[in-house]
Formats: structure tokens, C-alpha cells, sequence
């Protein structure tokens, strides 16, 4: 269970600016528990048209030993305009995510 608002951790954007990352947690982890995730993913589609974009959204959970989360607990590596993600938590292996919207 966790209280307040969600806050932006990372903000990463690929070499050619047509994709977007973001990973956001949900408040802070209680009691020990895991912190609650969103990674959201977003494809400009046609620079000519406002809104004209493609979003992938996934939230998940990361179990880090009840502390907050940082920058430090993710990475993002670029292919071109397609993202992986990569979670580290002290209580958990690294999980990764590859995100292609074709």
C-alpha cells in the first residue's frame, strides 16, 4: 500500500526524438512493502500533427527492501526509437521490457 501522488523518476527521450520514456512511482512504499511503477511510452507518429502519437503504458511493482526509488533503479537503452527497461530492486532480479509500437 502506498500514499500520495505519483512523482517522475526518469524522463528519457531516443537520439532522434521521436520516442519517449517515462517512470513514474506511485507515492512511497509502506511499510515495507513494494514500490508501485509506471513506465509509459510514448511515439510521436507524425511530428506534423499535435496528438498524433502511440502510448504504451505498464505499471508493475519493485520490490526494493521498502525504501523510495531513484534513477539508480532503472535503465533505459536505446535500439533506434525502441526502448528497453530495465528495473533493479535490492529484493528482486532485474526485469527487463523491450517496447516496439510496429
Amino acid at each position: 500500500m502506498q500514499t500520495d501522488m505519483p512523482h517522475r523518476i526518469v524522463n528519457a527521450k531516443s537520439a532522434d526524438g521521436t520516442c519517449e520514456v517515462t517512470i513514474s512511482e506511485l507515492g512511497s512504499p509502506m511499510f515495507f512493502g513494494p514500490s508501485s511503477i509506471t513506465v509509459k511510452v510514448s511515439w510521436d507518429t507524425d511530428p506534423g500533427v499535435i496528438g498524433s502519437e502511440n502510448v504504451t503504458e505498464i505499471k508493475t511493482d519493485l520490490h526494493n527492501d521498502g525504501k523510495s526509488l531513484g534513477s539508480g533503479n532503472f535503465t533505459v537503452t536505446w535500439h533506434g526509437n525502441i526502448p528497453t527497461v530495465t528495473t533493479h530492486g535490492e529484493e528482486q532480479p532485474d526485469q527487463s521490457y523491450t517496447f516496439n509500437w510496429k
